[in-house]
């Protein structure tokens, strides 16, 4: 078995093929990469060249859940970041008859980058770089027309990769957009790809499902989808309905009848927010235009409404609704409609749309990182904790803070145009925990997880959303971990206390061990569920239903094989993290905003909840430790 790949020489601007054959790589014995797809393939690649952005697929095509893999070194953090992002790019990948492309040895001077067109079919494959004068600088904007140049307008004919004014800016939150909707996002993608290319197309030669297969005549190689479709209908249907999707959570969490809210608001100051229900079914129904999901995926997923836009045909583009950027554009940023009712809150959408969320798009900076930061900054200048004149003049008034559209959309144009001479704003362009080391007055007022933290602290639903700000630490796949049930009771021992984080830390652990395959496979975390025992998302069915799939695509197996992978696998990764600088934090490194949201949550004293976090860490410490020593790596920890 071999990986195809395309390297691409940034500089020189020039390329090759390679081919890795997966039995005999050059490694170190303790690693395991298993059928080298997905994350593996990227983590082995950026192993030999730490410059490098890796564009990998999974080794199931037509199958849903497929996503692209795209792996580098987070300017953030400088530690592997790897998205997992929908679309048509794993379909273009298997069309161009690659495994992955790997962009390489970027340019030394600045300046915007050609954008780069990949066609036809490998061992026949063409590599064009283009001038990008003239590419429109917003993230959309590029889409469309590179759609209409290189695709005849068609968007279905390959995947388009694009940037905004954000990665130009040099801001660390610049996202990466496929198809204008899908992201690389969080890990500051688009910074990383601007040292390669301003934009980059993929335009395939059509590999269908009989052209795959070849000679097979088996049930599954005429329909792969109808082995697992019993499976996405019971565990994933609910994805699918019209009033369903991701932003459902913020009317559960935000307007609970009992006033047991556990939404941050207002940058985490407060639980709650009145107009949350605009996740609510009511609303959703009203709004949404229709729903989408990534190529070959049974589940649709993606719901979205239209809004004006001009750069886009026809006047209007589409937009997706999802929890994360609504929790933080509308909730921490404290935006109310003028009344409560339906058609008030609709037009509180609509405004927020056009004059914060499209511009953060067309920026091509990640939604959540702008609204968090824009919260904090509210809340820097509202206690004095920021110099007037490190802002716009329009901010040093007493109202342009919390709930004020305007000074919202105005903070986004400034970022959009070049902040440079306004540090306080320019630093949401690299992430909220920017503020806090510009301004470390106010470390403990960024609701983020520390230091070059990745992700928000999520809303404080129950304890264990402790375990959102631990994970973005601690867990090397930190989805689905606030899963994890459990509380505290009041008056509860220390023996008691500790044996509950130890069942908490071996489920999140088995949930790691699952994402490493889904990971290690390039596949949906929505999706992946289907292999789990009863849909969990906990621990590997032992029915071989993933078993059985595999062997369909040429690749033996057993579940045995594939727990060792996913654990050696996993070890492996969190010793590649300490050796680039990753060191564990304690619960006092990271700000008390986090520990203030979740006593409000939790009516238990911040300094509680901070002692516990510390015994949760250390128990991670003692099981992560026995998990890295049984494939023979030594802890500093």
């Amino acid at each position: 078995m071999k990986r195809h790949l395309l390297i691409i020489d940034a500089t020189r601007q020039s390329f090759r093929l390679q081919s890795l054959p997966v039995g005999a790589l050059e490694k170190d014995p303790r690693e395991e990469y298993f059928v080298l797809s997905g994350e593996a393939l990227c983590q082995y690649l950026l192993r030999q060249d730490r410059e490098a952005m890796v564009l990998a697929r999974g080794p199931m095509p037509f199958l849903s859940g497929n996503k692209v893999t795209i792996g580098y070194l987070s300017p953030l953090t400088g530690l592997p970041h790897y998205s997992f992002v929908g679309g048509r790019a794993a379909r273009e990948l298997l069309n161009l008859g690659l495994d992955a492309i790997v962009l390489a040895n970027p340019p030394r001077q600045g300046g915007k980058r050609p954008y780069i067109v990949v066609s036809g079919q490998a061992p026949d494959i063409q590599v064009e770089f283009k001038e990008s004068h003239e590419l429109p600088d917003g993230q959309r904007s590029a889409f469309y027309f590179l759609v209409e140049k290189e695709m005849g307008g068609q968007q279905g004919r390959g995947s388009v990769f694009t940037l905004g004014d954000g990665a130009y800016h040099g801001y660390r939150t610049a996202n990466l957009a496929l198809e204008a909707i899908y992201h690389a996002g969080r890990g500051g993608a688009g910074l990383v790809f601007a040292r390669y290319a301003s934009a980059l197309v993929l335009r395939g030669e059509e590999v269908s499902v009989a052209r795959f297969f070849g000679s097979a005549q088996s049930a599954f190689a005429r329909n792969p989808n109808a082995a697992i479709a019993g499976r996405l209908e019971r565990y994933c249907k609910r994805l699918s309905r019209k009033d369903g999707g991701t932003i459902t959570k913020l009317v559960v969490t935000g307007k609970d009848p009992r006033g047991k809210n556990t939404l941050p608001s207002w940058n985490a100051q407060r639980l709650g927010y009145a107009p949350a229900d605009i996740g609510d079914a009511r609303v959703l129904l009203a709004t949404r235009h229709g729903h989408t999901g990534c190529h070959w995926c049974q589940v649709d997923c993606r719901h979205w409404h239209w809004v004006e836009a001009d750069y886009a045909p026809g006047g209007r583009d589409v937009f997706l609704d999802d929890f994360e950027p609504t929790y933080s554009a509308f909730t921490m940023l404290g935006l109310l409609p003028e009344e409560d009712t339906l058609e008030a809150q609709v037009r509180l959408r609509q405004e927020v749309d056009r004059r914060i969320i499209l511009p953060i798009e067309q920026m091509g900076c990640d939604v959540i990182d702008v609204g968090l930061g824009t919260a904090a900054l509210f809340e820097g200048l509202e206690k004095g904790l920021i110099p007037a004149g490190d802002v716009p003049s329009f901010l040093r008034q007493g109202e342009a803070g919390f709930g004020s559209i305007e000074a919202a959309a105005q903070i986004i144009e400034v970022l959009r145009t070049g902040a440079a001479d306004y540090p306080a704003v320019e630093a949401i362009g690299h992430g909220p925990q920017a503020l806090a080391e510009r301004y470390p007055q106010m470390q403990d007022s960024v609701f983020t997880c520390g230091r070059g933290t990745l992700g928000n602290a999520g809303h404080c639903n129950a304890l264990w959303t402790f375990l959102m700000p631990f994970s973005r630490f601690f867990s090397h796949y930190s989805g689905q971990i606030y899963k994890i049930e459990g509380d505290i009771p009041a008056g509860a021992s220390e023996g008691e206390i500790e044996a509950l984080f130890e069942n908490v830390i071996r489920q999140m652990l088995q949930r790691e061990y699952l994402g490493v395959l889904c990971n290690g496979l390039s596949c949906c975390a929505f999706t992946f569920v289907i292999f789990s025992q009863d849909g969990e998302g906990e621990r590997l069915d032992e029915d071989g239903l993933l078993v059985e799939i595999l062997g369909h695509y040429g690749i033996k197996t057993s579940h045995q094989e594939l727990m060792w992978f996913a654990q050696a696998f996993w070890a492996q990764s969190i010793d590649l993290k300490c050796k680039l600088g990753w060191r564990q934090p304690s619960a006092q490194d990271l700000p008390a905003r986090v520990f203030e949201a979740l006593s409000l949550a939790l009516e238990r004293p911040p300094e509680d909840l901070r002692g516990l976090m510390d015994l949760l860490i250390d128990e991670w410490k003692r099981q992560a430790g026995e998990a890295m020593r049984k494939f023979g790596y030594e802890v500093s920890w």
